[in-house]
């Protein structure tokens, strides 16, 4: 009986030195051969780079996009500095529209492939103040060349749209915007729709 107890009790102390030898081996192993993490002061220049590549990369894919849907339209488009495409197809006679006022357009929104998203007879006229409100930036540079009366088309690349998440409606993500607008009218104060 008492050797009984004995086996049982130098099986335990030894079952639990191999569990000891295990972990420790297993431990020093894995900490001998992990990866370092870096600080939160070494991360950021070269995460930071990282970006800045996708975005540029990003960037000229639009451009390339852009150039193409251009291209087989046999349109003539001007661009500005921050990348927004115009073209004013017929020259209004009104008053030039400056940040503050308040613009009634007639418009259709679509997809570069097409696809209608928003559009005056769907959606009612567009009024927006521009330089105001949470309308995309590249609408508000865009009216800022126009006129009252004039017709004009806009290709507004994300960065000046909805960027990489969409309207969360029917703007999808990462969307190039095609518009085709008319400029009814210019106020200083409201306009109804």
């Amino acid at each position: 009986m008492k050797k009984r107890k004995y086996i049982y009790w130098a099986s335990g102390i030894g079952l639990l030195l191999v569990i000891i030898i295990f972990f420790s081996i297993y431990t020093s192993y894995f900490q001998s051969n992990r990866i370092p993490i870096q600080s939160n002061k070494q991360r950021p220049s070269h995460s930071m780079q990282y970006l800045e590549n996708i975005n540029k990369f990003l960037h000229e894919k639009d451009k390339e996009r852009i150039n193409s849907f251009i291209e087989r339209r046999g349109w003539e488009m001007s661009t500005t500095e921050s990348g927004l495409w115009y073209q004013i197809e017929e020259k209004g006679d009104g008053q030039d529209i400056n940040i503050g006022d308040y613009v009634k357009l007639d418009y259709e929104m679509r997809l570069l492939d097409g696809d209608l998203l928003y559009s005056s007879r769907k959606d009612g006229k567009k009024v927006v103040q521009v330089g105001k409100g949470k309308n995309i930036k590249g609408l508000h540079e865009g009216l800022q060349l126009l006129n009252e009366g004039d017709i004009a088309r806009f290709i507004i690349p994300p960065h000046l749209a909805y960027g990489l998440i969409g309207d969360g409606e029917r703007v999808p993500a990462k969307a190039i915007l095609y518009y085709k607008l008319e400029v009814l009218e210019v106020a200083g104060t409201k306009i109804q729709p």
